[in-house]
């Protein structure tokens, strides 16, 4: 038997057999991608409903809230690190 007739996977050069598992499951993950991306949007203004959630996020006094957070949280760090 020649050299050029004995398939590939036996000489070890492409064994496809070691990517048939983590092809699959990137498979399953990007058609999973797919039906996210191809979703039908009704009301395409991002641009309005963040600028609604922003005013609503100040309105309603959580800002201060996440300042107050954010300052509590550094001095707990800072006296808990020594």
């Amino acid at each position: 038997m020649l050299l050029s007739e004995l398939p590939l996977t036996s000489l070890g050069l492409v064994d496809l057999s070691l990517w048939q598992d983590p092809l699959s499951l990137w498979g399953a993950q990007l058609l999973e991608l797919s039906h996210f991306l191809a979703q039908r949007i009704d009301d395409p203004d991002i641009i309005g409903k963040f600028q609604k959630s922003w005013k609503n996020f100040i309105e309603s006094g959580q800002v201060w809230a996440l300042g107050l957070g954010f300052v509590l949280g550094y001095l707990f760090r800072h006296f808990t690190a020594y």
